[in-house]
Formats: C-alpha cells, sequence, structure tokens
C-alpha cells in the first residue's frame, strides 16, 4: 500500500493523504478505460484510508512484520489494480498475471486494459535496461518489440496509438546499438544471425554515402567501421556482394573487403580470392581518386608469385613508371635482405576482421596446403618450387639461399616490396572518404555530441578518440577530466551549426574547416561563435 500510494513508512496521516492526492490527480498517461480507472481511484482510496487511520495503519504493518497479508480484489477491478502496480514499479507481477488472465476469454474492454498494462510494463523493463552500466541494449530491444507486438496483436492498432508511436521512435534509435551488441556475442551464438541481418537493414534503408546520418547518432560510415570490427572477415565480404546496386559501394567500403579477400584467402586456404581482392584495387583505381593502389595490386601480385606483374606495379622495371615511389626504391637500395618469409607473415595481420586480429599467420601453414600449391603449380609460379624446397616457415639462411638459387634477381625486390607494403597499408587500413561540406559537417556535429557526453553529468570520455586527435585530444581530455575530478558538468546542446569553407591540402589528407555554431548550456543561454578547425585523417587535430 505504501508503494502504491508513493509514500513512505514514516509519513504521517497528512502526508499519506498528500501523497494518495498527488497520486489521484496524476492519472495514467495512456488511454485505460473509465472502469480501469474508476477501479485505480478506489484501490488508491482504500490505501490511503487504510494508512490514514492509526489503528488500521497499525493492524496492516504488524501484518507486514508476520509476511501474512492478503488484498482480496474483485475480478471486475483486476484492470484497475494492474494500473495501480504497473505505477508502483511491480513490473513481473504484472505481466505474470497479465499472462495469465491473457489465456482466458476475456471483455473487449477488459482485455485492452490488461494489454496496455502489460505492455507498460515491458517499457519499464526496457528503461530499466538501458539505464544500466553498461546498457543492455538487446534487453531493451527485445521488451519494447515486445511491447509493440502486443499492443497490435492482443490489443488493437488504436489502442495507445502515442505509446505505439514512442516506442517506434525508441526502438529507431537503439536499433544501431543493439544490432552491435547482437554481433559481439560469442560466434556461435544464434542471436549473431539477427545482428547480420540488423546490419544489412540499417545500412541498405539509409542507402550510400559514408557521411549519410543514421539513428542513434551515427553516420553510415561510423556504424559499418564499429559493425566490422564485430564481424569476420567472410561476413564482411558476403554483406558486400549482398548488397543491392542501387547503393554504390565508398572506396573504404571496397578497400576493406578487399582486404577481407585477402584474409579469407589465407585463413580458408583459398588463394583465388587474391584474384577477387586484385580486382576490387583495380576498381578503386578506376574511381580516380588520389591513392592509385599500385602498391596494393603489387602486394596481390606477389602473393601468388606473379613476380614480373609485382615488380610492374611498384614501378622498378623503369624510371619512368607512373607508379615508381622514390620511397621505395630508397628503401630497397639501402636495405638487407631481411628474408620473404618473415615479411609476408609480418604483413598477413587483419585487426578489422574479428576472427582474424588475434591470429599470427604462418607461412608453412599455407604453402604447405595441397590445395594452395596446386593453385601456384597451375600460375607455373616460382614460388610454388620455393615453398617445396624451403618448406616455408621460419626465417633461416637455408631458406634465403633456397629463394636466391630460385630467382636471384626477384627476391631481393619482392622481400623490400612486402615491408613497404607494411608501411604504406597501416595508413590505408581505414581509407577516409573525401573531405566535402557533409563530411565536415558530420565530423563536427559528432564532436558536439561526444563533448556533450564527455562534460555532462555522467562524463563519459571513452569516445574522445573517435573525433580527436593529437594534441587536442590531450587537452580536451585533461579538461574534461578535471571537470569530472571537480563534480562538475556542462550540458551542450547543439542548437544551430553552418560550415563557412572547408580548405583542403594538396594531398587530401589534411582540411581546415570554418564554422558557425550556436550551442546552449542550462547554465548560460545560447551562444553564438565561429571557428576554425583543423582536421587529419578525418579527426580534429587543432581548434580555435
Amino acid at each position: 500500500l505504501y508503494r502504491i500510494l508513493g509514500a513512505e513508512p514514516h509519513f504521517l496521516g497528512d502526508g499519506i493523504r498528500r501523497a494518495y492526492e498527488a497520486k489521484f490527480s496524476k492519472p495514467p498517461q495512456y488511454a485505460f478505460s473509465n472502469d480501469a480507472l474508476i477501479s485505480r481511484r478506489q484501490i488508491l482510496q482504500a490505501a490511503c484510508e487504510t494508512l490514514a487511520d492509526p489503528t488500521s495503519r497499525r493492524e496492516y504493518n504488524q501484518s507486514l512484520v508476520d509476511d501474512a497479508i492478503l488484498t482480496q480484489i474483485p475480478f471486475d477491478k483486476v484492470p484497475g489494480a494492474l494500473c495501480v502496480l504497473q505505477e508502483a514499479g511491480e513490473t513481473e507481477l504484472v505481466l505474470e498475471i497479465g499472462q495469465g488472465l491473457l489465456r482466458e476469454r476475456l471483455p473487449k474492454t477488459f482485455k485492452q486494459d490488461v494489454v496496455l498494462a502489460m505492455a507498460l510494463a515491458f517499457v519499464d523493463v526496457s528503461r530499466d535496461a538501458m539505464a544500466l552500466s553498461p546498457p543492455d541494449f538487446i534487453a531493451a530491444c527485445e521488451m519494447l518489440e515486445r511491447a509493440l507486438k502486443l499492443l497490435q496483436e492482443e490489443g488493437a492498432t488504436s489502442l495507445a496509438p502515442d505509446l505505439q508511436a514512442q516506442i517506434d521512435e525508441t526502438l529507431e534509435e537503439i536499433t544501431p546499438r543493439c544490432v552491435l551488441e547482437l554481433l559481439a556475442l560469442p560466434l556461435d551464438d544464434e542471436r549473431r544471425e539477427e545482428g547480420l541481418l540488423g546490419v544489412r537493414n540499417i545500412l541498405w534503408a539509409v542507402g550510400g554515402g559514408g557521411a549519410a546520418a543514421i539513428a542513434g547518432g551515427f553516420t553510415r560510415e561510423d556504424f559499418m567501421n564499429e559493425a566490422f570490427l564485430h564481424m569476420t572477415a567472410a561476413e564482411q565480404v558476403e554483406l558486400f556482394v549482398a548488397t543491392p546496386s542501387t547503393i554504390p559501394a565508398e572506396s573504404f567500403e571496397a578497400y576493406g573487403v578487399a582486404l577481407a579477400l585477402v584474409a579469407q584467402a589465407f585463413v580458408g586456404k583459398k588463394p583465388h580470392l587474391i584474384q577477387d581482392a586484385d580486382n576490387l584495387f583495380q576498381q578503386l583505381q578506376q574511381t580516380k581518386i588520389e591513392i592509385d593502389f599500385a602498391l596494393e595490386r603489387g602486394l596481390c601480385a606477389l602473393l601468388v608469385g606473379e613476380l614480373d606483374q609485382c615488380r610492374s606495379w611498384l614501378g622498378l622495371d623503369t624510371d619512368s613508371s607512373p607508379y615508381r615511389n622514390p620511397s621505395i626504391i630508397e628503401f630497397i637500395m639501402e636495405n638487407a635482405l631481411p628474408g620473404l618469409c618473415k615479411l609476408l607473415e609480418t604483413w598477413l595481420v587483419f585487426p578489422r576482421f574479428r576472427d582474424t586480429k588475434e591470429t599470427r599467420f604462418k607461412l608453412g601453414d599455407y604453402y604447405d596446403d595441397p590445395t594452395v600449391l596446386r593453385y601456384l603449380e597451375r600460375l607455373e609460379s616460382p614460388l610454388a618450387a620455393a615453398a617445396a624446397i624451403a618448406k616455408i616457415g621460419a626465417v633461416q639462411a637455408s631458406v634465403i639461399n633456397a629463394l636466391k638459387k630460385a630467382f636471384p634477381a626477384s627476391v631481393q625486390i619482392m622481400c623490400a616490396g612486402v615491408v613497404i607494403g607494411l608501411v604504406t597499408l597501416v595508413g590505408l587500413k581505414f581509407l577516409p572518404p573525401k573531405m566535402d561540406a557533409r563530411v565536415a559537417e558530420a565530423l563536427v556535429r559528432k564532436w558536439q555530441s561526444v563533448k556533450s557526453e564527455a562534460f555532462g553529468p555522467d562524463h563519459c570520455l571513452g569516445r574522445l578518440h573517435e573525433v580527436l586527435d593529437g594534441e587536442m585530444l590531450k587537452i580536451w581530455t585533461d579538461r574534461a577530466a578535471e571537470i569530472a575530478e571537480r563534480g562538475w558538468s556542462y550540458d551542450y546542446t547543439l542548437e544551430d551549426l553552418n560550415i563557412d569553407s572547408v580548405t583542403i591540402s594538396q594531398n587530401g589528407r589534411r582540411a581546415v574547416v570554418e564554422t558557425t555554431l550556436k550551442e546552449s548550456t542550462p547554465q548560460h543561454d545560447a551562444s553564438t561563435y565561429t571557428t576554425r578547425y583543423e582536421m587529419a585523417e578525418w579527426k580534429i587535430v587543432e581548434g580555435a
């Protein structure tokens, strides 16, 4: 009785009556029937009378001590009782009683009241799940979906339309987070299939464009990069292949899938996938973006033993080659031969894919595989002979000597070329989209959102590295940590944003963005100011 009134055991009689009046004056937000509302009022009134009278209150308190309390509710008052219990937070009891009632044949209005009380209880459980640290988005989505299904199937489409709209809106907002949680489940968990389907639904609904906004504060590119951390190489390739042709792939997507194909080739002992990867690099070349991808194509040629093609792509045969990179030539001339095997093993690191990020590839496991050897032999690759002679695995002097004898002119080029591949691919692992006003606006909006989280009451500093780098990251991390240590908070709200200008460097890797922002905090009125951001690899590195 205390809980359904929102009262405390130490309240005097006047306090009990005030609690009753406050509860009665604030009827449920959603449309229970008049019968349910009358029953609710009668139950609240009975609770008030019991607790406001000293004698009956003493008897009631004693029954609580003895754990011998039982309150009989007439059947026609049950909807009102469920309403009261739901308001008091007794969600498990509401759902237990409600599920039992729905197995019976109930009058229409009675049934709709039961359904509404249960739906609200599901919503309460979802709120509790999202209030956890960290939030349980899977449970929250499940509860909201059950609430919506209950309202639509057991109730009626016209039952509590405002509540249905609110549930739809919340589901849309948290579904991306739920999908990421599903993907992060163990690989053998059947629920991951829901996550893989969810990724397709989200990405295909928003269409193309890395900077396109989706729910949950993500851009399309942000969501893809986070989802890919929880997906295997094969799953990423399958998503890419299944994407409708009406949604053109961004450069960073094609690049990531090309790397996934290389990873699949080694994990699944399927060297023919190297050719598929090379085809994607060729398509990227044809997009005429500033990176020529000659190095990647050279490495693909190297991995299947096409040594002449590797030399050509690295620009080693002629000074006039458009792909000739002075740093590669210099590296080859200055460095001693460290060995083909170890260099390849060093390059074959794929942290972007869930099934390979902890894997240390051993070339012996790959080249000793009969399928791989047959493939290389069909290509008449000298690597097949070298693998058979050297039993490729650890780097030893005998292995290097065998490789030198097999193809003395090529082996030094191959070894040095792979290490350049390692250096360059690290920089290209997440190829950023071409900078323009849309990309700049998405990054600045994300920065404002992350700043609000870092300086807000929860002091969430964990996402600062997603948008800041270098000295800018250090300054704002220190500033946010100091604010948290002092127990202060500033809840920034971005009210308006305009990109005034975007100036891109010649190599396309840095940009200066001037913006006009309008933001407010609860402590201060809205203010408008102009700021200048310097961005590199599409993180903010300086701001004034």
